[in-house]
């Protein structure tokens, strides 16, 4: 049985009265959520969802938890959209929408909502409770799980994750990702940590807190909670560590505070050491590979830094022709693990999968420590007057500027062949962006930005990663070059 259905069975058995789950108005106990798990597969089977069916959920976070486990029950291959734009390459044969919502294509689309879930357990109390038989997975390499991502390039794709790879993740979780401590992870079930972490909160036997909005009110439930550990992309916990400032609220248990999908900036390092006062965990992997590397995150500390490879991770830096090289030399990073994912669904033009190895897009080196330290992104290296710039390595030249907020560099080109470097800026009025020019231009010689402009906020993923590419379009527009 599929880990996930087996946990929920086991804890709804051993501790049926604990939280399962926490919404921002209501709560569920293992048994309450295993009862209205079991009603919504029953419903679904009789609505036409089939075994093997790509089926989408665009529903809150709460109601997706649920509907989620319900599919896996039918042996279904589940996609979580919330926070995604674009289905592309996906050809969903159901989609699980909240009333009135359609935000995507599918040949059945089913309307629920909390209604319908208490209408669907009503019903089966009704009939008796009848037992739904659990389908099985056919094969550990059947793929259970697709989850969107941008992949190494920025385009949307679904990565294909079998139970094999799964249930891998979820055993080895613990040694850097969730454990059996309270968690209050700010990720959807969209993305592959929050999905994760509510599969070990089935496992622990902990309540799973669906997040929707990082408000006072999910910090109350938090709290009541007893949460030890926080977690989230550097964005979503800067956004949330800078509202408990603002609001004088606290985490009384709080242990941790770990981060994933990008590096946490010295700034936000130290506004954790102020506010919450706590350590930090620096996670680096992928969608597509899981957790890869791992450390202990300090203000003194090297961003770049991600770590030592996990156990059972087999981590190389290679040549352009796939060759091993040496400690120090910098080239582009691979990986291999049991938690791999399948590959993508539909092709995959840049070869990211090879023989076994997963390629992310980075570039990096392996330190005097044994540490992977990263060297920018492969798609995101340009060429400006022949020289090769990272554009992540401006963005952290701007940050403590007076002023500054949020800023981001990107690509453009004002005459057609000749690409220069272009900055974003989220600024206060008062900000002298001549004198931060000037500071760039210091720091960065021959790297620096010439083109300069305000915006109201920075476009990034779900991860808080820059979307660099909507920002060439802003510009672009701007300076009339379409």
């Amino acid at each position: 049985m599929f880990a996930p259905v087996l946990h929920l069975q086991e804890r709804a058995t051993a501790r049926p009265d604990h939280v399962a789950l926490i919404a921002r108005d209501q709560t569920w106990s293992f048994a309450q959520l295993a009862r209205a798990v079991s009603a919504v597969t029953r419903r679904l089977r009789e609505l036409g969802i089939e075994p093997r069916m790509l089926v989408a959920t665009d529903v809150p976070p709460a109601i997706d938890w649920i509907v989620t486990l319900a599919l896996f029950r039918i042996a279904t291959r589940t996609v979580s959209l919330t926070g995604v734009s674009t289905t592309s390459g996906l050809a969903l044969d159901a989609l699980l929408t909240s009333p009135g919502t359609r935000r995507h294509d599918a040949a059945l689309v089913i309307a629920i909502d909390q209604l319908w879930i208490e209408q669907a357990v009503a019903d089966a109390d009704e009939a008796g409770d009848p037992e739904v038989a659990t389908v099985l997975y056919p094969r550990a390499d059947a793929t259970c799980r697709v989850i969107m991502t941008s992949g190494t390039t920025g385009a949307a794709r679904g990565v294909a994750l079998s139970v094999s790879a799964v249930e891998h993740r979820l055993a080895t979780l613990h040694r850097y990702w969730t454990d059996a401590r309270p968690e209050l992870n700010l990720m959807t079930l969209s993305t592959t940590g929050g999905f994760h972490t509510a599969l070990a909160c089935l496992q622990h036997g902990t309540p799973y807190i669906a997040t929707e909005l990082s408000d006072e009110r999910l910090l109350r439930r938090a709290a009541d909670a007893k949460v030890e550990v926080l977690a989230g992309s550097p964005v979503q916990v800067g956004s949330l560590v800078q509202l408990m400032r603002e609001q004088g609220l606290t985490l009384p248990t709080l242990r941790e505070v770990r981060t994933a999908g990008a590096a946490a900036t010295p700034a936000l390092l130290a506004q954790i050491a102020e506010v919450l006062t706590v350590p930090v965990r620096g996670v680096y992997g992928s969608t597509e590979g899981g957790g890869v590397a791992m450390r202990m995150v300090h203000g003194e500390g090297d961003p770049a830094d991600v770590g030592r490879p996990l156990e059972g991770i087999q981590l190389q830096i290679v040549d352009e022709q796939g060759t091993p090289v040496g400690d120090g030399v910098v080239g582009d990073v691979r990986y291999r693990g049991a938690g791999l994912a399948s590959g993508y669904v539909g092709p995959d033009p840049e070869q990211s999968f090879r023989d076994g190895w997963f390629y992310p897009g980075d570039r990096g080196a392996i330190g005097p420590r044994g540490t992977l330290v990263l060297d920018g992104r492969v798609s995101e290296i340009v060429n400006v007057g022949g020289v090769k710039v990272d554009p992540a390595a401006v963005d952290a030249a701007v940050e403590g500027f007076p002023g500054v907020i949020d800023a981001a560099t990107f690509v453009i080109e004002k005459t057609p062949g000749v690409p220069e470097l272009g900055i974003a800026v989220v600024a206060h009025a008062d900000c002298d962006l001549r004198a931060l020019d000037q500071l760039l231009r210091q720091r960065l010689p021959g790297k620096h930005p010439t083109v300069f402009g305000q915006v109201s906020v920075i476009p990034r993923n779900r991860m808080g990663k820059v979307e660099r590419a909507r920002l060439t379009a802003e510009f672009r527009r701007r300076l009339e070059l379409d």
